[in-house]
């Protein structure tokens, strides 16, 4: 099958989930009178999120709603620039970065009106994790050592080692501040089955695989949300969620095909927009496969990849091809480093593991079906390009809830396409994150790398922090430990009389939207 044809591949529509309601938010629904028409705003969402404890996993395809009801520490704005929030400055109160002051706002409340204050954040950032080593903050913040609580809104954050970059990590996923003597009281169920924050918006209804209506909080500390009504509808097929655009059954559809944006462009109802983003597609290469563990297999896979005619035949040459793991002119990126397309070459290094067209290197692949643009087509891309090389890959689609909880478990049976998300731009959060074998994510586990990045991390001096980490995406690419393949793109369009500011974190932010008059 040639790209062209996969370009004009219409994606299965999944089969309906069943939608299992949480009756204690519903009742609180059944009173909410319907507002007027401005002051609703519909959203089509490609997935829901796998649990309402948003520092319980790293889903960077869910942080859109999870900020719309919780909220963090620090907030990274459209230039990833680290931005006050819940914290409104922060410090080193020594120069060997183990010690991080911070101070909260005052006045602060959850929806359930009790004060925001430091005891929380300590809760959240140290108590719980402590507690719990599945929650994937432990992840971000495993140097932590301790929370000193010096007022209800003056705390100092204290590590074990340097670690230059705490700041970004209170801006990124799994930062959230969460209610301690609310969850104290009703226990983690509890919690799941009514969920609290101090986000711009409060939940009043909530049905699992289907949406979740939300309510502007009165008491929100920061400005008031123009729009007062929230719907995330969650629909996983894109098709499905153009049509609801088109119908007026939503004002807002994001992550949809390029050639849907390109249409709905000339819609005169409409605007569409595609736009590059501070995450990147990879490939991800569990070491535990036994296919895998074998460097001329990985390096062939990576080579036989035509990225240039992936990126123009299902994103118009928006997505820039990456050969290391950063975004292109971000500071993990090395300047003039090209491991290229030859299709010859892989032919060559597969060999060299005992493979080719008499003898098939059969191994599984693994594709979410629309959670991102043109992902499953990307996937079945991929696939042809591997087949002429003498490689069977047996394509199978997947949720992003069904590979965290492989991934989590070390369980992925095959390669896994994934867009993994930095916000902040920091390499630590690229090579540094996706190559370390602790953490429950990863899928290359490779032991030594642990003090490699330790000690890249420790790293107070910013130039040579970021040639250190430039000189490990580097090694990862020559090593094939995870294949990049491009810069990844979001799209959204929306009603030509809404307002919407677009980031590079590809944040959907209902609470700065608002209808024009």
């Amino acid at each position: 099958m040639s790209i062209a044809r996969l370009v004009r591949w219409s994606a299965r529509s999944l089969a309906s989930g069943l939608f299992i309601a949480c009756a204690s938010l519903a009742a609180s629904a059944a009173h909410a009178q319907a507002p007027a028409a401005e002051e609703e705003l519909k959203i089509v969402y490609p997935v829901d999120v796998p649990s309402w404890d948003p520092t319980a996993v790293t889903f960077p395809a869910g942080q859109s709603v999870y900020k719309a009801v919780f909220d963090s520490p620090l907030f990274i704005d459209g230039d990833l620039k680290l931005q006050p929030s819940l914290i409104k400055s922060w410090k080193w109160a020594d120069d060997k970065n183990t010690r991080l002051m911070v101070e909260l706002r005052d006045g602060v409340t959850f929806h359930d009106g009790s004060k925001l204050t430091t005891e929380d954040f300590k809760y959240s950032f140290f108590d719980r994790p402590k507690k719990d080593k599945k929650l994937a903050i432990n992840g971000f913040f495993g140097s932590l050592k301790d929370i000193e609580v010096t007022s209800p809104t003056q705390a100092t954050m204290v590590f074990t080692t340097p670690t230059p970059t705490a700041p970004n990590y209170l801006g990124f996923l799994t930062s959230y501040i969460l209610p301690k003597a609310y969850i104290e009281r009703v226990g983690e169920d509890g919690f799941q089955a009514n969920p609290i924050g101090a986000g711009p918006y409060k939940i009043v209804r909530y049905e699992r695989g289907s949406r979740v209506i939300l309510e502007a909080y009165d008491k929100y500390w920061g400005p008031k949300p123009a729009v007062k009504r929230v719907v995330f509808e969650f629909v996983p097929d894109a098709s499905a969620r153009v049509a609801m655009l088109e119908s007026g059954r939503a004002d807002v559809s994001v992550q949809i095909p390029l050639r849907e944006v390109n249409r709905l462009e000339k819609n005169a109802n409409l605007t569409a927009k595609i736009y590059p983003y501070s995450e990147i597609f990879i490939l991800q290469m569990p070491s535990y496969v036994e296919a895998f563990q074998n460097e001329h297999v990985r390096r062939a896979l990576h080579m036989a990849i035509n990225k240039q005619a992936i990126s123009k035949a299902f994103y118009g040459n928006v997505a820039k091809p990456i050969s290391v793991l950063a975004t292109p002119g971000s500071p993990g990126d090395v300047p003039g480093y090209e491991f290229k397309f030859d299709k010859k070459a892989a032919q060559e290094e597969l060999a060299k593991a005992g493979y080719g067209p008499d003898k098939p290197l059969k191994i599984q692949f693994l594709s979410t079906n629309n959670a991102f643009p043109s992902d499953y087509e990307m996937a079945r891309a991929i696939v042809q390009m591997w087949s002429q090389i003498g490689v069977q890959a047996d394509l199978q689609e997947i949720t992003l809830a069904k590979y965290l909880e492989l991934s989590h478990s070390s369980k992925v049976p095959g390669v896994m396409l994934y867009s993994w998300a930095n916000a902040t731009g920091d390499p630590e959060i690229f090579a540094g994150k996706i190559l370390d074998p602790r953490l429950r994510f990863s899928t290359w586990k490779e032991p030594a790398l642990a003090k490699t990045i330790d000690d890249l991390a420790a790293l107070s001096d910013p130039a040579k922090r970021f040639e250190g980490y430039q000189a490990l995406a580097r090694e990862s690419t020559e090593h094939a430990w995870s294949l990049p393949l491009l810069q990844s793109v979001a799209t959204i369009a929306y009603k030509k009389n809404l307002d919407v500011k677009v980031y590079q974190t590809a944040y959907i932010l209902p609470a700065e939207y608002r209808w024009s008059k």
